[in-house]
């Protein structure tokens, strides 16, 4: 989804309903250039062969992949939840990497300086509570009604829910684009303020 969104890695970005993370912790990792489980150690290096013959060139790998890294921009997350604050928290420090992270209503969001990109994946309905798809709906027409104060910035939103687009009320630019978050068909929406 940070691909998919169009964000290069250049500007700040935001996740204001961040859940436990994911999206503002793999931002990160894309950001700075980290490649994938550079910090990991695989079983297969624990093989005679490997320990004996490889160590050297596995050691070199990991110190010119390390050197590819760059500081990210600001990386920001909030949730209003505070668990999801906090698992958030905890995750990026098991990730190793810059994310703020603060609890906040993603419906009273302030502009990024510079403008930047935002990457939500809003919440679907899958497990609606007392009143029904009405108040998600709503949610999701302030959560539009917010984001267009954001001039100049970017969004990128994923929603299983087909109320979605006409509740939002901001015109996506181009095609939208279907991911499979599970086993639940997403729409993946872009938008330029």
């Amino acid at each position: 989804m940070v691909i998919y969104s169009g964000w290069d890695g250049t500007v700040p970005l935001r996740d204001p309903v961040c859940g436990s993370g994911t999206l503002a912790i793999e931002a990160a990792l894309f950001a700075a250039r980290r490649a994938p489980n550079l910090r990991r150690r695989l079983a297969s290096e624990r093989w005679p062969r490997t320990a004996a013959g490889d160590a050297r060139i596995l050691s070199r790998l990991r110190e010119e992949l390390a050197a590819r890294e760059v500081a990210p921009p600001p990386i920001l997350a909030s949730d209003r939840d505070a668990e999801a604050v906090e698992a958030t928290r905890a995750n990026a420090r098991a990730a190793a990497v810059p994310v703020e992270v603060s609890q906040a209503d993603a419906r009273e969001l302030q502009p990024l300086d510079p403008p930047g990109q935002l990457l939500l994946n809003v919440p679907y309905g899958e497990r609606l509570e007392a009143g029904g798809r009405k108040p998600l709906k709503t949610f999701y027409h302030q959560l539009g009604q917010s984001i267009r104060e954001l001039k100049g910035h970017r969004a990128a939103v994923l929603s299983g829910n087909e109320d979605f687009e006409s509740a939002f009320g901001v015109r996506p630019r181009g095609p939208r684009r279907f991911l499979w978050n599970g086993p639940l068909r997403c729409s993946l929406y872009r938008y330029e303020l």
